[in-house]
């Protein structure tokens, strides 16, 4: 892991974060004059291509496939699932003690599509000085064949100047990996990212670096760009902030037929999550203005009386779109969220109209919790749910839990 030359390379990040609102100038079209060439321009306000249909998708959940594929630890939770080749997945998570829960990145492999999973090997650790630990990990699987691996630090001391995103990439299938590298700053959390058609990645995370330190920090969604496999980044730029709402848990998915961008966001202090923000490739989120549902680029997932945290986001190969998140499920949980259940909704091509279908986790007793859960995709006609399991006891452990997808 490369320590040293940090301090300078932190120094001139933070500064280039606290730069959030500047804009891409990259596909844009002028928004009336450039004003001798000292103003930004933007693409026009577009909309998504319309679709009013409803899926017609249901999910048959196997409560036989349920177990645990995290290795022994007291606390493991955030996994993802991503496929490397026919036969081989890559899981990540984050784990730790009862006393350091999430400090540390494992990653598991199966070479048998989940049957069987080796040794967890830990990618990162929370002995690295400087840093109390690590945390969010996400895979992108690159056009190119390598591994962008994509986390958080969480540095000491915990502030803007010491946290931080980081990659590491591997050629090789994840067999090694390239040390980290610092790709932004300040106190940030959970990357998620999607690579275009011409290989630009975007990455977007959840960012309070404008409001950190403070009693209630706010928080908004930043974008960084690369389009040259990692090597280089944009600095950051704002893609969604709701004032007071602080929104986050990014998830973006590009959806078929080029009809756009969406990432899902949680709004942890609005009454009514999650949403979905919207772009045109053409516009790749340099609009004059964020999304927000006057302008029709931010939606609401669904008007049902549910909570909506940390939502994940996928489509099908036949283009209804699947929305997971975390609920109290009707239960009485009080105030430990973790012991919140899994819904999962289906919805149209453009990620809209959704609508709940079987429940994962029904019936869940108050003292056990399903949250932080991703769609993983098996193949046409099964998805997984990559949930975390929470127990009496307080401990944690990723599961897998597989569905049958009828239409």
């Amino acid at each position: 892991m490369k320590i040293s030359n940090r301090l300078s390379i932190l120094v001139l990040s933070v500064v280039l974060a606290f730069a959030a609102c500047k804009k891409d100038s990259n596909n844009t079209q002028s928004n009336g004059g450039n004003n001798g060439g000292n103003q930004p321009t933007y693409h026009a306000d577009d909309l998504p291509p319309q679709d009013n249909t409803s899926s017609k998708v249901n999910i048959t959940w196997d409560n036989t496939s349920a177990r645990k594929i995290s290795h022994d630890v007291y606390f493991a939770e955030y996994g993802r699932i991503h496929r490397i080749n026919s036969t081989t997945l890559l899981l990540t998570y984050h784990c730790g003690g009862t006393t350091d829960t999430w400090n540390n990145i494992a990653l598991r492999r199966s070479t048998d599509n989940g049957v069987t999973w080796s040794d967890a090997q830990i990618v990162m650790a929370d002995n690295v000085p400087g840093y109390y630990g690590f945390s969010d990990p996400d895979i992108l699987v690159m056009q190119n064949g390598w591994l962008m691996l994509a986390f958080v630090g969480r540095g000491n001391p915990d502030d803007n100047a010491h946290d931080n995103v980081e990659i590491r990439i591997s050629k090789d299938n994840g067999a090694s990996w390239g040390a980290s590298e610092i790709i932004a700053t300040g106190r940030s959390w959970e990357p998620g990212m999607v690579q275009l058609p011409d290989g630009d990645i975007e990455m977007f995370y959840s960012s309070e670096v404008k409001w950190w330190p403070g009693s209630n920090p706010q928080q908004d969604i930043l974008l960084i760009h690369s389009k040259d496999n990692g090597a280089t980044w944009s600095s950051p730029t704002e893609v969604a902030y709701a004032t007071g709402d602080r929104d986050g848990m990014p998830v973006p998915l590009l959806l078929n037929n080029n009809k756009g961008i969406v990432f899902s966001i949680e709004s942890v202090n609005n009454s009514k999550s999650p949403w979905l923000v919207w772009s045109s490739l053409d516009a790749r989120w340099n609009y004059a203005g964020n999304g927000t549902f006057q302008n029709g680029r931010r939606w609401l997932g669904t008007n049902d009386n549910v909570f909506g945290g940390a939502p994940f986001v996928t489509q099908l190969s036949t283009g209804e779109t699947l929305l997971s998140f975390q609920d109290a499920g009707g239960r009485n949980i009080g105030s430990d969220w973790k012991k919140s259940t899994m819904l999962v909704y289906t919805g149209n091509s453009i990620a809209q109209n959704f609508s709940r279908i079987n429940d994962p986790w029904p019936n869940l007793p108050p003292s056990e919790g399903a949250y932080y859960s991703s769609l993983f995709l098996k193949d046409a006609n099964t998805v997984v749910l990559v949930t975390t399991r929470n127990f009496g006891d307080g401990h944690s452990e990723v599961w897998w839990k597989e569905g049958q997808i009828t239409h």
